[in-house]
Order: structure tokens, then C-alpha cells, then sequence
């Protein structure tokens, strides 16, 4: 296509010869545009153009701000990928591959609407580490949770304290489990020990349903504690010599063989009323009184 200019100073002449060349040697002839196109400008014709030759022989790509780019023959599409974000390859003839590095690094907020499942041994979230079913800090030697904590299988404890600052604490040490406060067991509950055999039997430390505040306090003395279900425990060594009086002995309770047992000594007799000595039919054989009589 040739450069035509017209000069001020030319004739109408020249401008009638020039603008008939233009249109048909530069333009070109309306009548041999083909059919496919249906504009009757040149502007027009060329953007059915470009749109029929993208149809066929190129694409459009764009992204999700609306922004599109027409990519026809001869031209490039370039694929950029981000360190430790996304990776490209480009293999004959035609294959675009992306794919993600083996270390990826996000460095805005990651939403997942579904499950995430994490393949490994090790995960580590900001400064908290997952390893198996190990849950550590990496930065600290203490995990704070700030909402409430609810476990549903047992919790076992090591050397673990819980609000070591105040006086409501749980602190484990020693061996022993210290409780900083009082333990009020809610009602119908009871504390069970289950003793050297781990087994079906247990021994529960209950209390009849109070009707005012009760008190029971346990000795300063090492001992066994004394039922209303024990027999032939309370031995002479037990009873202090002269607290059992007349009163609290039945005159017709006291056999020779109570005696020889020693589970009630002489010291403690000594203000027996009536001593009976009893046959092994339970008949008095003879009846002896004491000093205190």
C-alpha cells in the first residue's frame, strides 16, 4: 500500500485521480469482500475479522477482573509462576502443566469450605506443631487455649500445673495430683478406689444424703478406720486402761474366753459389776464380782 498524499496547491483534478487509486488499488474492491463478511467499512470488516480468525485459529484468555486478551496465530501466551507457589512446564506439542512446588508458601489467609486432609508425619500451624498424635509449641514450652476445653476420654496429666497463679489450681507433682481448692462432688456422685487388682471391685467412699452441714474428721495417726461391719479388730492395745466403765459393759457379756483373748484386758475390767464365766452352751458356770461392785 502506497503513501498518497494531496498537496494544497493541487488541482481537483489530482484530488479526483488520487481518491479513485486509493479506493481501488489500497482498498480495494467492495464487491470482492467475501461473504463471510457482512460489514460494508473497513473498521467493521476488520473487527469480523479478528473475530472470525480467533474462532478458528486462536482464543481468548481472561481473568476473574473481566480482563480479556485475544491470542491469535504467531502470538505468545506466556504462563508465570510465583516461588513456592505454582510451577509451569511446557512440553511439545501443545501441553501447558501447572502444579505446585513440594513446599508451598501462601502469604494471605487459606479457606477451606470442605475437609483438609494433610498427608506426613509433621505439621506445623503458625507456632504449633503436629507430629502423630503429639501436640507441641515450637516457640514456648505452653499451649494456651482460651475457650473452654471439653475431653471426652480420660485425661491423664504428668507434671502439669493448671492456673498456677490463682488459688483454684491443679497441680500435678510428685506423684501426687494437689488440688488448690475444695472438691464438692455433684449429687449422687461418689469417689471409688479400685485397689491393687484392676478388676470388677472397687471400694466407693459415699455419704448418706445430709440434712445440715456435717464434719467428719480423720486423726493425726497412722491406724485403719473402724466400720460398723468390723470384727475382731479392737484389741487391748486400742482401749485406754480404765475408760470402760460399769455402764458401758452388760454384766452377762463378758466369757472367759473374751478374756483369754485379751481382746478386753484386766486394766480394763477393773470396774466390772458382775463377771460371768460361761459353759460352750452359753450356761453360767460362775459369776464373779469385781472390786467395783
Amino acid at each position: 500500500m502506497a503513501f498518497k498524499t494531496i498537496a494544497q496547491t493541487d488541482t481537483l483534478e489530482t484530488f479526483r485521480t488520487t481518491f479513485n487509486a486509493l479506493s481501488t488499488e489500497d482498498f480495494g474492491d467492495i464487491a470482492n469482500l467475501s461473504g463471510a463478511i457482512s460489514a460494508t467499512n473497513l473498521v467493521d470488516a476488520m473487527n469480523e475479522t479478528i473475530a472470525i480468525a480467533t474462532s478458528t485459529a486462536g482464543f481468548t484468555i481472561a481473568d476473574d477482573t473481566s480482563s480479556s486478551q485475544i491470542i491469535g496465530g504467531g502470538d505468545t501466551l506466556t504462563v508465570l509462576g510465583t516461588a513456592n507457589q505454582i510451577q509451569t512446564v511446557v512440553t511439545p506439542t501443545d501441553t501447558l502443566t501447572l502444579s505446585f512446588p513440594s513446599d508451598v508458601t501462601i502469604t494471605n489467609d487459606l479457606t477451606v469450605t470442605n475437609n483438609l486432609t494433610a498427608s506426613g508425619s509433621t505439621h506445623t500451624l503458625g507456632t504449633i506443631e503436629i507430629s502423630g498424635n503429639t501436640i507441641r509449641s515450637i516457640d514456648s514450652t505452653e499451649i494456651q487455649i482460651n475457650d473452654g476445653l471439653q475431653v471426652i476420654n480420660p485425661l491423664r496429666a504428668g507434671v502439669t500445673t493448671i492456673n498456677p497463679a490463682g488459688s483454684n489450681n491443679i497441680e500435678s507433682t510428685s506423684g501426687f495430683t494437689v488440688f488448690g481448692s475444695s472438691i464438692v462432688l455433684s449429687t449422687s456422685q461418689f469417689i471409688a478406689f479400685e485397689g491393687s487388682t484392676d478388676n470388677a471391685f472397687e471400694t466407693v467412699l459415699n455419704v448418706i444424703d445430709p440434712t445440715v452441714d456435717r464434719t467428719i474428721n480423720l486423726p493425726d495417726e497412722d491406724g485403719t478406720i473402724l466400720t460398723t461391719g468390723s470384727s475382731s479388730v479392737v484389741t487391748s492395745a486400742m482401749i485406754v486402761n480404765g475408760t470402760i466403765s460399769t455402764d458401758d459393759i452388760a454384766d452377762d457379756q463378758i466369757s472367759e474366753a473374751k478374756i483369754a483373748d485379751d481382746a478386753v484386758g484386766q486394766d480394763q475390767l477393773k470396774s466390772v459389776v458382775n463377771l460371768q464365766i460361761l459353759n460352750s452352751s452359753g450356761g453360767v458356770l460362775k459369776s464373779l464380782y469385781g472390786a467395783g461392785a
